[in-house]
C-alpha cells in the first residue's frame, strides 16, 4: 500500500510537468535552450554540403548564422529533409524551423506557417534546349492538349501549372522524387515541360550533358517567394523570424549574401524596400 501511495504521488507531481512540456511552444523551447533547431535541404546556392567533411555552407547558412548571432542563439542543423517529408517532420517537432527557403502555397498553409519573403525567383516553362517545338518564347504554345507538363505532388508548381495552362496535360510524380530525377521526365521525353526558375536551369545544365532551357524567362508565370517555414501554430516564432528577416533586408545584409552566393548576377529577385514603392 505504501508503494502504491508513493507511485500515486509521483504521478501527480510528474504529470503536470509532462503536460507543460507538451504545451511548450517552439519559441519557448528556443528561448529555454538557446538553440534554433533547423531542418534543411541541400541545393546550391541555397545550401551546399562539403562531400568530405559534411560541413554546410551557402546563403541559408549565412542567413541563419547571422540571425543566431544577433539574437544570441545557437543554430543546430538538426535534420536533412526532402520536399516530400518536411511537413510531417516539422509537425512531429524534430526541428523548429525549415531554415532553407521553402515555396509557400495556400494548401501548405493548412500545415505550416511561412515567414515574410527573403527574395524571389521567376518561374517559367523549362524544356529541352534542342526541342524544335519550343525555339521561340511564345508561351501560348504550352496551353495545348498536346503538351504535357510534369509536376510534383504537394509542390507549388502543380496548382500553378494547372491554372496557367489549363488545356495542357499534367503528369504528376511523387513528392518523394528528388528534383533532378523529376527533370529527367523532360529530358527523356515523358513530359514536354516543367515550371522552373533560373537556378534550377543552371544547376541541372551544370551536371548533365542534355541541356534544358527556360522559355520567356523575362516574362515569368509567377514571381515565387522564398520563405522560412514553421509549424502552423507557431506564430510567435514566425513573428520572431519576420522581424529578423526584415532587419536583414533593411540593412542590406540579404543583398550582400545574395551577391556572395548567386551563381550569376541577378539570379534572384530582390525584395523591394518600403521606400522604393512605385507611384
Amino acid at each position: 500500500m505504501r508503494v502504491l501511495a508513493i507511485l500515486s504521488l509521483l504521478l501527480l507531481t510528474t504529470l503536470p510537468a509532462l503536460a507543460a512540456d507538451d504545451k511548450e511552444s517552439a519559441f519557448e523551447r528556443v528561448m529555454r535552450t538557446g538553440t534554433i533547431r533547423c531542418g534543411y535541404y541541400v541545393f546550391p546556392p541555397v545550401t551546399y554540403r562539403d562531400p568530405n567533411t559534411g560541413e554546410l555552407s551557402g546563403l541559408s547558412v549565412d542567413m541563419m548564422n547571422e540571425i543566431g548571432e544577433r539574437a544570441g542563439l545557437e543554430i543546430e542543423w538538426a535534420e536533412e529533409v526532402t520536399f516530400g517529408n518536411w511537413i510531417p517532420a516539422l509537425q512531429s517537432k524534430r526541428f523548429d524551423v525549415v531554415c532553407t527557403p521553402m515555396w509557400p502555397e495556400i494548401p501548405m498553409a493548412r500545415a505550416a506557417a511561412f515567414s515574410v519573403p527573403m527574395f524571389y525567383a521567376g518561374l517559367s516553362p523549362m524544356v529541352r534546349a534542342d526541342d524544335p517545338r519550343y525555339q521561340t518564347d511564345d508561351l501560348s504554345v504550352f496551353n495545348d492538349p498536346d503538351v504535357t507538363f510534369v509536376t510534383q505532388d504537394g509542390n507549388a508548381i502543380d496548382i500553378l501549372t494547372r491554372k496557367a495552362f489549363p488545356k495542357a496535360k499534367i503528369s504528376p510524380v511523387s513528392a518523394a522524387v528528388e528534383g533532378p530525377v523529376v527533370l529527367q521526365e523532360v529530358v527523356t521525353g515523358k513530359a514536354d515541360a516543367i515550371l522552373m526558375d533560373r537556378n534550377g536551369e543552371i544547376e541541372y545544365n551544370r551536371h548533365n550533358p542534355v541541356k534544358l532551357r527556360l522559355v520567356a524567362p523575362d516574362r515569368p508565370i509567377k514571381a515565387q517567394s522564398f520563405t522560412l517555414a514553421v509549424g502552423r501554430d507557431e506564430m510567435v516564432l514566425k513573428d520572431f523570424l519576420d522581424n529578423a528577416i526584415n532587419e536583414l533586408l533593411n540593412d542590406g545584409s540579404v543583398d550582400r549574401m545574395l551577391d556572395r552566393w548567386e551563381t550569376e548576377p541577378g539570379l534572384y529577385l530582390r525584395v523591394s524596400k518600403p521606400y522604393e514603392a512605385k507611384h
